[in-house]
């Protein structure tokens, strides 16, 4: 695939200056843009692929288990992360109060920073001069459907999971669609209202987008269409979520720059075993497609990128520390033939045993907010299962699976016979593909309500002594004190 491109955008804004709103630190002002390769060129900055932000969320996850010597693991690693060690114990414990009072909410500030920018284009970019109207069509979708994920992302923190039944007065995040700072009030939207926005958003600028990528920092057709499907996914509308999922599983087929990694291929040097911790960094630093553990920005499989490079658990192997450990019943979803199985290292750095897995994690060190070729499989899958499209379903998923395990154990295994039974399938499936990401929270929230898995419930995880138990208030975070302290009347 082409490697990321790190690009300074022809003007840029300027986002260094104070701010009296909830917006925090946005700009004053910016060089006004006049061409269309200026709006263009906007795009081609660290700054949108680098969302570098706090998610407490993360830890609300119950495939993980701390006990002290992930605590202190997670003190020392603080040096490499944006998180502080205090809220991520209480994210732990599931706690209603995660957010120091003095702390800034940087998912908050950088998720509307990018806004910010791509207002700018969507409301500049047609009366630009030099591009065609096709050209600027593509650029103001791309910053549509931008501007629109940044406000998903924040809904999955801040908000309740989509729910039909209260849309209409549940509140959620502020709608912003313009580039003035001067503005210092603003309204929380409801879910109905805010899901309206980001899915005509989404829908109206799909066709409209370029047909290749420059590189994994630009959204093009097919990446647009995975975000929408993603987006229905998460939403639970399975059906809406159908097309676009289609739409880009097709198209991937004949894609030049992303390809799903094989396993089988890629762990033959290794004989099909587990991987040392230094086996693992390794892995990091190999310099072509042919790695394990690729850095996001590289991963043959990542299409568009919005990776946290100020947010990783997975320090062990560098530093000689523990910041979780893998329940023994997930580790026990991998069977003997799943090579991802191989991903999760059982020793610590100096070869002595862990006393439980230690998570890993397949897209670099830095947790990816965009959208991934598993997920496009993934999603499909489980979509084609719950409309009664079975044999598309296992299609999909012994495909996917043909990369994962062991060459000739890639069939579903025959005990999987109804369609609820292939529903939850495609469940395990995706929490051995996902471990160690942010994606189980993601289903927590989705299935929270979901009669095929209410077997599931309760969630919890343990320190080794205390069992934390996770309620429905946990779907989301409570607006910091940071946001709050410029929007009483939010409280």
């Amino acid at each position: 695939m082409k490697k990321t491109k790190y690009f300074l955008p022809a003007l840029l804004l300027l986002l260094a200056t104070g701010c009296d709103s909830f917006l925090d630190e946005q700009p004053r002002g910016y060089a006004l843009p006049e061409t269309t390769d200026n709006y263009n060129g906007m795009f081609n900055t660290n700054n949108f692929m680098n969302l570098s932000m706090e998610d407490y969320t993360y830890f609300f996850s119950d495939d993980m288990q701390l006990d002290q010597s992930c605590i202190d693991g997670l003190t020392d690693a603080f040096g490499y992360s944006s998180l502080d060690p205090e809220s991520v114990l209480k994210a732990f414990q599931y706690s209603q109060d995660i957010y120091k009072t003095t702390a800034n909410c940087k998912a908050w500030e950088m998720c509307y920073k990018n806004v910010y920018t791509f207002n700018v284009i969507v409301n500049g970019v047609m009366s630009s001069t030099g591009g065609t109207q096709a050209e600027k069509e593509a650029i103001r979708a791309e910053a549509r459907i931008s501007r629109a994920w940044m406000h998903f992302i924040l809904a999955q923190l801040f908000a309740k999971p989509w729910n039909p039944d209260i849309a209409d007065t549940e509140l959620t995040i502020p709608i912003v669609t313009e580039a003035n700072t001067n503005v210092n009030t603003f309204e929380r939207a409801t879910m109905r209202e805010l899901y309206d926005f980001i899915t005509t958003e989404m829908e109206e600028s799909c066709p409209l987008l370029e047909d290749r990528p420059d590189h994994n920092m630009r959204v093009y057709m097919t990446t647009g269409y995975a975000l929408l499907g993603k987006l229905y996914w998460m939403m639970g509308e399975y059906e809406k979520a159908l097309e676009p999922l289609r739409t880009a599983y097709q198209r991937l087929q004949n894609e030049p720059d992303f390809h799903l990694m094989d396993y089988n291929a890629l762990m033959a040097k290794y004989d099909y075993r587990e991987l040392t911790a230094t086996e693992l960094s390794n892995e990091q630093m190999v310099g072509d497609d042919d790695f394990l553990l690729a850095y996001t920005y590289a991963n043959p499989e990542v299409l568009w990128v919005k990776q946290n490079p100020c947010f990783s658990p997975y320090r062990f192997w560098s530093y000689g520390l523990v910041t979780w450990y893998l329940k023994p019943e997930v580790y026990a979803l991998f069977g003997e033939h799943d090579l991802r199985r191989n991903l999760i290292p059982t020793k610590f750095p100096d070869g002595e045993p862990t006393p439980y897995p230690v998570g890993c994690i397949r897209d670099g060190l830095s947790p990816n907010y965009g959208v991934d070729m598993a997920e496009v499989y993934m999603a499909l899958a489980e979509c084609e299962a719950r409309v009664g499209s079975e044999a598309d379903a296992r299609k999909v998923l012994t495909e996917f699976r043909a990369k994962r395990i062991r060459t000739g154990y890639e069939e579903i295994p025959a005990t999987v016979q109804t369609r609820d039974d292939l529903v939850r399938f495609c469940w395990e499936e995706q929490r051995r593909e996902f471990v160690g990401r942010v994606h189980r929270y993601y289903n927590i929230r989705r299935l929270w309500n979901d009669p095929l898995f209410q077997d599931q419930k309760p969630i919890s995880h343990s320190d080794g002594t205390n069992t934390y138990t996770m309620s429905e208030e946990n779907l989301y975070l409570q607006l910091p004190e940071g946001v709050l302290k410029w929007n009483e009347n939010w409280r």
